[in-house]
């Protein structure tokens, strides 16, 4: 209820209490009606409707701009007199009660005090008046009316003056703030840091000039936004790399105060200062990444992890991924960084970027690799890539693979430094595939039998163990090439190698995918069929018994694991078949019998 001159600033309050009152006599008004009769029940009724419904109207909001009706300055008064007339009407002291909660109402609402005054001698005289003109109010509890009405208008009187001297104090605190305000204000916009001021939500709602020039936006577009991207996020580093809308970088040393309602926001340019230490960090950065990969290469590791984390470090990228070639024409992503690209394939034969670069074997860079056809838009959307640049990796004068690094931003050129450690580290990357490759061969000449190019006895052994842990059905056959001595004294050391080659080729022909055969020496070759059972054992060993070539013939001895003895016991009984099979007339398969334990 807009009752003083404190509307703007007290608004709310205000407005709370008018609807208070409002609601008071609401329930005053159906209270009479139910509880009166007669003249006194419309009376009283409308009366009580009527201050609400003023109340009411009085509640709602206008525009600070529309100022204050003056009519509202007086409303004061329509409770107050409508709790006289209400003693008046009903003729009954009691709704004295009603006069004394209004005194006590229009206490608090009323910020004048010559209207409260007015309002609060206003109502005691008119009850005066009523008791005087009305003989049934003269009753035995008059005087218990009186003092009660003395003592509420006394209450109103003490609760109206310790609600201005609040208000006052309340006032001389908003001014000395305003004064802190004011020149807060002028060393905010003054300073040559840029600083910016969000509220509890993270919003910004006040920046000075030196922050809008730092971050090369304008005031209008700061305020509102987040303040997330400047208060440093999920970063604990002070000093950070920002990216104005324009696309240039600044380096920033940021500090942010932060409180229940507030967050203070300080940025200062440190740009040069970080270029011209990043000038000195480089070279020793560069040299680090390359000692780095070739201890790892003269180790036996991976290097490529080395590699790819120390290009993605140097040409501060988004990501950076490894290509290399595979047997099926196809370039595929063997390493990776900052995309989740491992396993991507790319044909050869295409008219991509990368198959462009692993082909002619120069590097490529392209500033908006977006606009270039040439450039597989499934690549740019795994790699989030704007910015490419390929590297082809090349030894001994051919390309090995390609690295290709990506920038999510615009990058406009390579600088330097950039260039030169994505090339020397490209040759690092050489010396590491050739080197992988090199220990690869050694590794596979060290398991592999030179002459039928299957795997050997120590591969065999090896492979073996691995089944034997798995704890699943296994069979193990032991074939033999019959009068393979005969053979080779015929026809020769060559032609006997040939045939040994020849059966290696045929053997394997026949097995799957999980089985493996190795020679084991001689004329003599192993073979493991994992979850296999003795009967479709059988019938797959026969398999391979029929494609020995040059019509010539295997016996074969197999025996099936039963889950406990040894690969020695194995391996023996297996034997054991074989030599049963010899001695049967060869050129056939044979079972070794349960081991005794079974039997038992």
């Amino acid at each position: 209820m807009a009752l003083g001159a404190g509307e703007h600033r007290n608004g709310e309050g205000t407005r709370w209490m008018r609807g208070a009152f409002a609601t008071f006599y609401m329930v005053l008004a159906v209270t009479n009606y139910l509880m009166l009769d007669g003249y006194a029940r419309i009376a009283t009724t409308l009366l009580a409707a009527l201050t609400a419904a003023l109340l009411a109207v009085a509640t709602v909001p206008l525009p600070a701009r529309w100022g204050r009706p003056a009519w509202t300055d007086h409303l004061g008064y329509v409770p107050v007199l409508g709790g006289v007339a209400q003693v008046a009407i009903s003729r009954e002291s009691h709704y004295t009660t009603t006069l004394m909660i209004t005194l006590v109402g229009v206490a608090v609402a009323v910020r004048r005090r010559r209207t409260f005054v007015a309002a609060t001698v206003l109502g005691c005289l008119g009850w005066v008046a009523a008791v005087i003109g009305e003989p049934a109010l003269r009753g035995d509890d008059l005087g218990y009316w009186a003092v009660q009405l003395f003592i509420a208008a006394l209450v109103a009187a003490i609760l109206h003056e310790a609600l201005r001297r609040r208000e006052r104090e309340l006032r001389i605190a908003r001014d000395e703030i305003s004064a802190v305000a004011d020149r807060f204000g002028s060393l905010f916009h003054a300073s040559p840091s840029g600083v910016a001021i969000a509220d509890e939500r993270n919003v910004i709602v006040a920046a000075n000039q030196a922050f809008c020039d730092l971050v090369g936006r304008t005031e209008q577009d700061l305020i509102g936004s987040s303040s997330e991207p400047f208060a440093g996020g999920a970063s604990p580093l002070p000093e950070r790399r920002f990216e104005r809308p324009d696309g240039t970088v600044r380096w920033v040393w940021s500090s942010v105060g932060r409180s229940s309602s507030w967050v203070l926001i300080q940025l200062q340019d440190v740009t040069d200062r970080r270029l011209a230490e990043a000038a000195v960090r480089d070279s020793d950065r560069l040299l680090a990444a390359v000692s780095a990969a070739a201890r790892r290469i003269r180790t036996g590791e991976d290097a490529r992890s080395t590699i790819i984390g120390a290009v993605r470090e140097l040409a501060e990228a988004d990501s950076v991924s490894l290509m290399e070639p595979a047997r099926s024409r196809e370039l595929v992503v063997t390493g990776a960084l900052g995309a989740q690209v491992l396993g991507t394939r790319i044909p050869l034969d295409g008219t991509s970027m990368t198959a462009r670069v692993f082909t002619g074997g120069e590097p490529v860079f392209l500033a908006d690799a977006t606009r270039d056809p040439r450039v597989s838009p499934a690549l740019l959307a795994l790699v989030d890539g704007r910015s490419m640049m390929w590297q082809p990796v090349i030894a001994d004068g051919a390309v090995l693979a390609v690295l290709v690094v990506g920038w999510s931003r615009r990058v406009d050129s390579v600088s330097d430094h950039r260039a030169r450690a994505v090339a020397m580290l490209a040759d690092e990357t050489a010396l590491a595939l050739e080197h992988e490759r090199l220990l690869r061969r050694l590794e596979q000449m060290a398991f592999t039998d030179t002459l039928t190019g299957l795997p050997n006895r120590r591969a065999w052994q090896e492979r073996l163990a691995t089944l034997f842990t798995r704890g699943r059905p296994l069979v193990v056959a032991i074939v033999d090439l019959d009068r393979f001595k005969r053979y080779n004294d015929t026809h020769g050391h060559l032609a006997g190698d040939e045939l040994l080659q020849r059966a290696a080729l045929a053997f394997a022909a026949e097995l799957g995918g999980d089985d493996m055969i190795a020679r084991w020496g001689g004329e003599e070759f192993v073979i493991a069929l994992p979850s296999c059972s003795g009967l479709s054992a059988f019938d797959l060993l026969e398999r391979v018994r029929l494609a020995t070539p040059e019509a010539e013939t295997c016996s074969i001895g197999y025996a099936v694991w039963d889950g406990e003895e040894s690969a020695e016991s194995l391996l023996e009984r297996a034997d054991e078949a074989l030599y049963a099979a010899k001695n049967n007339g060869r050129n056939l398969v044979h079972a070794a019998p349960e081991p005794a334990a079974l039997r038992s």
